[in-house]
Order: structure tokens, then sequence, then C-alpha cells
């Protein structure tokens, strides 16, 4: 029999058509469960807010998938204070949608805590075991810059005691979170790679479209404070570059790059003095990174705290090498000299430096791609996230029989 599964992501809109900006990680690792769990006989239904006036209510997603977004909120939630003052309001209008469907459902799967705001009142109502993935509680963000409000730290910690499962990226953060809740069961389910889109590519049509004679170094990534791009642009301001170098950046929110410059004034003047070894692309759709993920020599993964760590998976697959800082998503997948190399994240100077030698060095930097596209491809396809997740589903929908357990 078929089982159903309701998928709550009110901030990560999974088939928003240009990903980026602060959910842009988790709206693809969304889109990739939702898909994948459909090859193994589950019916996905997510449940989304609608960002923009001209995309469709409901969108077929897969052959048993769909994407339901609720309207009439856009542009009114601004602040964690605006979601959680109408939480009353989103739960009425999802439970409506579900009885007028006549939905009958498996499980429930929460995305962020805004959304499990919804989802643990909705499986309460509806008398349905709810998981919930808590994607980089508030406590735990380290970045410089970063704000984090008291309803979402008090929301965060009440849905964490009282999910009956909580899924989580990495081993570190399920150390965090037991400490918060030990007798909550917590699954670690690494994110995952597409690596149909992911792949080693002929470099020479990228470096014939954007006239380059070598390819580029690249960042992928938001362009905020905290991110470190800021700190990797004023190390190269300083140091000499061999002409023939130019770092590619890809990401930011739309309108943070305009003409090909950042609006941010800072990094406007960076880029300036750079004078050419820089480009700023802007936000682009996630399958249309996977070209410059495979004709690139090196990505950069500077960031200055915890992240989900997708760049760096989909740069491995296409064969990149990667040079980052020791932080959680960044650290789990480098094993320094055979994937790429790890360096303090206070250390942006030497981040670069290795970046430039390994760029220097292509034949070395082909070499810690390859080990690490074998690393995913034997053990982090959207496939195995797939598998993962189903096991960590039957086991909470079932009567406690345990088949699986916090670990890789």
């Amino acid at each position: 029999m078929m089982k159903r599964v309701l998928q709550i992501s009110l901030r990560a809109d999974p088939l928003n058509p240009l990903d980026g900006g602060e959910t842009g990680g988790q709206q693809v690792i969304v889109r990739q469960m939702g898909r994948n769990l459909q090859h193994l006989g589950y019916a996905v239904d997510i449940i989304t807010l609608r960002q923009e006036d001209h995309l469709p209510e409901r969108y077929s997603f897969g052959h048993l998938g769909q994407v339901i977004r609720l309207t009439g909120w856009e542009g009114r939630l601004s602040s964690d204070a605006d979601w959680h003052r109408n939480q009353d309001a989103i739960i009425q209008q999802v439970l409506t949608w579900i009885r007028e469907q006549h939905r009958e459902y498996h499980i429930i799967h929460s995305h962020f805590w805004i959304s499990g705001m919804v989802a643990v009142r909705l499986a309460r109502e509806l008398r349905l075991p709810w998981i919930h993935s808590p994607y980089k509680m508030g406590q735990w963000i380290l970045r410089p810059g970063d704000e984090v409000s008291s309803i979402r730290l008090q929301t965060e910690r009440q849905l964490i005691e009282q999910a009956q499962g909580v899924v989580v990226p990495y081993l570190k953060e399920s150390e965090m979170i037991h400490q918060m809740a030990p007798k909550v069961p917590i699954y670690v389910v690494p994110p995952a790679v597409d690596i149909t889109n992911f792949f080693v590519r002929d470099a020479g049509p990228l470096l014939r479209g954007l006239g380059l004679n070598k390819p580029p170094i690249l960042y992928v990534g938001r362009l905020n404070k905290g991110r470190g791009i800021q700190e990797i642009l004023e190390v190269m301001t300083r140091a000499s570059l061999p002409p023939d170098l130019t770092l590619l950046v890809i990401g930011g929110s739309p309108g943070e790059v305009v003409d090909g410059q950042p609006t941010n004034p800072t990094l406007r003047s960076l880029s300036e003095k750079l004078n050419g070894h820089v480009r700023f692309l802007g936000p682009m759709p996630h399958h249309a990174i996977a070209t410059y993920m495979g004709s690139a020599t090196v990505l950069i993964a500077p960031n200055q705290g915890p992240t989900l760590g997708m760049a760096v998976i989909e740069a491995m697959a296409s064969g990149c090498a990667v040079v980052g800082t020791n932080v959680p998503g960044v650290e789990d997948w480098i094993e320094p000299g055979f994937t790429g190399i790890l360096v303090e994240r206070s250390r942006i100077d030497q981040l670069w430096q290795n970046a430039l030698e390994l760029w220097q060095t292509p034949n070395r930097a082909r070499q810690m791609g390859t080990n690490g596209q074998e690393i995913i491809q034997r053990h982090h396809t959207v496939n195995h996230m797939a598998q993962r997740l189903h096991v960590v589903y039957e086991e909470v929908a079932s009567s406690g029989r345990h088949q699986a357990g916090v670990g890789y």
C-alpha cells in the first residue's frame, strides 16, 4: 500500500525558481528528499508558503508528489515574531486543505523551527507521528554578525523536546541536541548529491563563454558577513595574483548583484581593487551551478560558522578539490590532503594561499577531486539519502522496533 508523507517547509520552497539566499541549501535538501522518497513508493506532499504572486498554488512534483503553496502571506512575514504570531492562521489553512483533499498521512516531517511550530500541532490534531529537522539551531550559530531571537531559541528547544524523532545532517549536531533532550531519538542523515547533475565537465565551453584562459577558483554561497567571502577578497587585494587567475563568485539574494557588481559597498570596493580577478555572477538556479562546479579547479569554503555544506559536497561530486575552514558542514567532508585542505576558520590567509597553490598545481587538485567524487558516488547520492530517511520514517512510525540509530 502506498504511504503518503506530509512535509512542512514553510520558508524553503523546494521549487523556488531561483535557489539562494538564507534557505538555499535547505531548499535543495527538501527537494531531493521529496523527489527520491517517491522512488521508494512514498507519495509526498510538501506544504510551503507562496513567495511571489505569479507562482502556482499547486505544482506537480514527480510521479507521486506535489508542492502546495499557501496563499495570502506574500510579504507579510518578515520577522520571527510575525511567524510566531500568525501560526494559528497558518495551521488552520493547512488543516483546511488536508480535510478538503481527504488526505491521510503516514508521517509528518517538518523542516526548520518555523515549520516545526505548525507540524507539532498538526501531528497532535491528526494523531500522526512527527519528525523534525532543525537545520542549524539558533544557539549553534557562531558566525559574526548573526542575531537570533528569543522566540526562536525558546521554540527550537520546545520542538526538540516534543518531537518523536529528530533528523540532523551531522554527528556534532546530534551530540548537542542529545544534551538538550536526551530521551529523543536522533538520526543522522547526511546531505546528498544528485550525481546525474553534478559531475566532471569539459571546462572548454565555460572558459570560452567567460573569456578565461584557465579554469577558475570558485565560491558558491551567500554574500553576507560571516560567510568569509569579504575576508577572501581582502586577502586577495594584499596578494600578488597571477594575471590569468579568476575567482568566480556565485550566490547572494536577488538584488545583491547588479550588472556583475555587488551592491554592498565594501564588496564593490574590493571587487574594483581586484581589477577583473573576481567576477560576481549573482544567484542562479541550482542546476546551472553544476556547470561551474564541474569546470572549476578549486572550490573555496571560507565559512565562519556551521553550514549545511551543500556547495562542498556538490563540488566533490563534480571532481573539484575543496579548501575550507574547520567548521561543521565543511570539516565533516574534507579529508585533509585527500579530498581537499582544511584550515582554522580565522586563517583566511592560509585558505587563500592553499587554494592558489592547488590552482597552480592542477594535477594535484584533480586527484583530490577524483578522491572526493568516489566518496560521494559510493556513499552520498540522493538515493542513499532517501534510503536512510526511509528507515527513519518506518522506525518512528512503527511501534518502537529499532532499525536505525545515531550515526552514518
